[in-house]
């Protein structure tokens, strides 16, 4: 990879809408100066420099998403070097290129936020940096079925395992399954939740983590292979700062390692029936079906946190727009759209708000 050097600088990330990203819980930032630092990289090429700078961050931030690096790659500021020959003509020759990167995808101990939607049967990641939330990607998963449901609230990730071994929980009397890519924990586990026993995982059928019901498993949560697997290489080199795990990176042994406190870091399991958010492509509202039937009160504050249920009345959506959607459509408008949104939009489908405003004119 091609040398880069650092020069740090406050500027607005480059190539980003208003609200192009907002994240939960979090400052908006797309119209807001955050911090980032200018990478500077030497090449013959646009392309190779692209690469190099690619190469780099997701060296540094496995989790990182592609949208995430389109964007940085959108700010690529071309280094020119005039060259004369004995004639005199100037050519100009590419040398390299600056790039503008959000300086919490560079730090060498890392902070996240990682939030499950249950009944959406996927999470998100965000990056906590400073005072800034920000969004970096959208994983599918596989929840827990009615029977074994995966419960709702505020945990923290404390402890991983490498290439794990499972018995049946149903089958406490049958032999366990060994490490492997045929073990239906996958090849890595983060554990976030002490009472119920849930965790984070791969899986032996990954062709079920894009099903269109995800509501499958014994109570944990599913992952894509791929990202489970970027999630281990995230953990080990950004996170988890109290013991070098760079050992595991390459290991096929069974380890465990608890986190100490410093590492440790949030996972919110929310139980919500629609999504208001944006991913950079403007605001978009999605509902989902209510899948442990929780609208008739019927769950668990043993293991659920009531304050992470969050079912699709009028009141919660808009209360999920003012929140997270700065600006945006006046009181009347968005009431008539939450209205309609309610008697006619299909579940698990996305529809833009921007899209829904004909129908209320």
């Amino acid at each position: 990879m091609k040398k880069l050097l650092f020069i740090t600088l406050f500027l607005v990330l480059a190539g980003l809408n208003a609200n192009a990203f907002t994240g939960r819980d979090s400052i908006i930032f797309g119209n807001k100066a955050i911090e980032t630092e200018i990478l500077s990289v030497d090449a013959e090429t646009s392309v190779e420099a692209d690469e190099s700078i690619k190469e780099y961050i997701t060296d540094r931030y496995a989790i990182i998403s592609d949208k995430w690096l389109d964007r940085i790659i959108s700010t690529r500021n071309a280094k020119i070097s005039s060259v004369s020959d004995t004639s005199g003509k100037t050519e100009n020759i590419f040398i390299g290129a600056s790039y503008y990167v959000p300086e919490g995808f560079l730090v060498d101990t890392a902070k996240i936020l990682w939030e499950l939607n249950i009944p959406e049967f996927k999470s998100r990641l965000y990056s906590l940096h400073k005072f800034d939330t920000i969004y970096i990607d959208t994983w599918n998963n596989v929840i827990g079925t009615s029977k074994d449901k995966t419960y709702a609230g505020n945990f923290e990730g404390y402890r991983v395992r490498n290439y794990p071994s499972w018995k049946d929980p149903e089958k406490p009397e049958s032999v366990a399954t060994p490490p492997g890519p045929k073990n239906p924990l996958g090849l890595f586990v983060v554990h976030y939740d002490e009472n119920s026993l849930r965790y984070f995982h791969g899986t032996n059928k990954p062709n079920l983590i894009y099903s269109p019901n995800r509501s499958l498993s014994h109570g944990c949560v599913r992952n894509d292979n791929n990202n489970i697997a970027k999630m281990k290489d995230f953990l080990i080199k950004r996170v988890i700062k109290s013991a070098d795990l760079s050992s595991w990176m390459s290991s096929k042994k069974s380890l465990s390692y608890d986190f100490k406190k410093i590492d440790r870091f949030p996972v919110r399991i929310i139980y919500r029936t629609f999504t208001v958010f944006d991913e950079g492509d403007g605001a978009f509202l999605e509902f989902y079906k209510d899948i442990y039937n929780y609208r008739k009160g019927n769950y668990s504050s043993k293991y659920n946190n009531p304050e992470n249920v969050i079912l699709s009345t009028k009141e919660n959506i808009i209360s999920e727009y003012r929140k997270y959607i700065k600006g945006g459509l006046s009181d009347e408008k968005l009431s008539k759209i939450v209205d309609y949104a309610i008697d006619n939009l299909d579940f698990y489908e996305r529809y833009y708000f921007k899209d829904l405003e004909k129908f209320v004119e």
